[in-house]
């Protein structure tokens, strides 16, 4: 079952970015409408988990705090990604929500011991060498090479490895229980903080938006509650977190790709495509 459930996360991890490129694409000319977009998937999410939580209920209040931690994670994470798709390659775009995974691999190799095979120091060479061809400055460049991707990407990288980290560190510390009560209340925190941020800044009016599209953040808040769910269960099965994020990774990074060049028709330069290919091949080596 565990690789079944890795299979499910995979296609929930893509299914993040290909809602948000969606969303944008069917409101093009649109400003301000990333407070609209983040308020109704992380409101979606809660609801999810408030589904799944009351269909398996338990409560200590300690968890509060792990949520708290995750909820603001969390924000940043969707505010990047968002953000990175509207002005950048959702195929780049996708490959670094991937290698915030591995970041995770890399934080439980330094603090959660890890065992450093000959694999994973080779998985980690081609980590760089794939940042390097992805991410090399061109002169001239735009998308994702521009200020506002990069700042995005950073968010993005930033908030989703701390999504992880934190839900590892909760079900460690609670012996793998509360873990439906501890995403409840963190995106419960998420929502109040994107509601805040729609009053208070630039919103777009929702007349304005495209009705279907409106569908798009409720399925990435669906998408991002099944991700979630199923990498609460891997982290209770016998699989250790260097195969369980690298595995996901390869996945995300797969499908998302394939949805950027053929739905959105991203033309990417044949150093892009090198790049692309030496992150899979990182990620292959780093789940040997």
């Amino acid at each position: 079952m565990e690789y079944l459930y890795l299979v499910l996360a995979a296609c929930g991890s893509a299914m993040l970015s290909v809602m948000s490129s969606l969303f944008n694409r069917k409101n093009a000319g649109l400003q301000s409408t990333a407070t609209l977009y983040n308020l109704i998937l992380t409101v979606s999410a809660s609801l999810a988990w408030g589904v799944l939580w009351l269909t398996d209920f338990s409560f200590d209040a300690r968890v509060l705090f792990y949520s708290a931690l995750y909820g603001v994670s969390y924000t940043l994470a969707m505010t990047g990604i968002f953000g990175a798709v509207s002005s950048g390659s959702v195929s780049m775009t996708g490959f670094v929500k991937q290698l915030s995974l591995i970041a995770v691999a890399l934080w439980g190799f330094v603090f959660w011991q890890t065992p450093l095979t000959l694999f994973v120091g080779v998985g980690i060479l081609l980590v760089f060498a794939a940042l390097l061809l992805c991410f090399r400055p061109e002169r001239g460049g735009r998308g994702e090479n521009s200020p506002a991707w990069f700042f995005y990407a950073a968010l993005l990288l930033v908030g989703n490895a701390g999504c992880s980290i934190i839900q590892k560190y909760q079900q460690t510390a609670f012996g793998g229980a509360h873990g439906n009560a501890f995403m409840f209340f963190a995106l419960l925190c998420a929502a109040a903080v994107c509601l805040v941020f729609f009053l208070k800044g630039k919103r777009v009016k929702i007349g304005e938006v495209s009705k279907i599209s409106l569908l798009c953040p409720v399925m990435g808040g669906v998408s991002s509650a099944a991700l979630n769910f199923f990498i609460l269960l891997l982290l209770a099965s016998e699989l250790s977190e260097s195969v369980i994020f690298p595995c996901i990774a390869v996945g995300g990074l797969i499908l998302t790709t394939l949805f950027s060049v053929t739905v959105c028709r991203e033309r990417l330069r044949p150093i892009r495509w090198a790049g692309l290919a030496v992150g899979a091949a990182a990620l292959v080596f780093l789940n040997l």
